[in-house]
């Protein structure tokens, strides 16, 4: 098997991570992670639209949303556009509105906008805040159980569950609706809030096992 081949076997993917997909990508993901966490909980369960996670008789709704601030997700989207952009005018047009993000782009890297634990906090309660309006919705269609999926790409600065927790309530505590529960995915472990209970428990996911959540979850928005 030449070099081109052998690439081709371990990254076959088409599709670009366009804003589109990249929804996509992150619903599968959240399944993935929930059901290697959960184990046979969401057996039966599949990615759909509005919510975005239900099981078969769709009793159950998982929303899923990406925690990421709206300049990141600027940066995102036009680094795609710039990695597939043949024109050099038009290459570096996009590398300017990267870096006027806060962004620094080469050819094939990127480096994102430092961050401190304050300011991620606002952007886990920012992904909290924009989905609460659609919770109404979910209960008028009959789900018996709703929750939120919050998938941050990378490892958090390190934050004590009850803080976390804490974090979570100042954004629910300004609704009379809550979800029933907030899963909180990263690149290293599952966080659940059970918001009924106000319990909050952790659990790790292995580094090469996630690699593996992720590959998965690519190849299903390849089809």
């Amino acid at each position: 098997m030449n070099s081109e081949d052998l690439l081709t076997e371990l990254f076959p993917f088409k599709k670009p991570l366009t804003s589109r997909y990249r929804k996509k990508y992150v619903e599968f993901l959240a399944l993935g992670i929930l059901q290697y966490c959960y184990g046979d909980t969401y057996v039966g369960f599949d990615v759909h639209d509005a919510p975005d996670i239900s099981d078969e008789n769709r009793l159950v709704g998982i929303e899923v949303t990406e925690a990421v601030t709206k300049e990141e997700a600027q940066i995102d989207g036009e680094f795609v556009k710039y990695c597939l952009e043949s024109s050099l005018e038009e290459k570096e047009r996009r590398k300017q509105i990267i870096e006027n993000n806060g962004a620094k782009v080469s050819e094939l890297s990127l480096t994102y906008p430092v961050k401190d634990g304050d300011s991620e906090k606002l952007i886990f309660q920012d992904a909290v805040r924009k989905k609460m309006k659609k919770l109404a919705s979910y209960r008028q269609q009959g789900f018996e159980k709703v929750g939120l999926f919050v998938f941050y790409d990378e490892p958090p600065i390190p934050i004590h569950l009850e803080e976390l927790k804490n974090c979570f309530d100042e954004v629910l505590n300004e609704y009379k609706d809550k979800y029933d529960a907030i899963y909180f995915g990263y690149s290293c472990g599952l966080i659940e809030y059970n918001v009924l209970l106000k319990s909050i428990q952790a659990q790790p996911i292995r580094r090469n096992v996630y690699n593996r959540l992720q590959y998965e979850a690519r190849l299903k928005v390849e089809e």
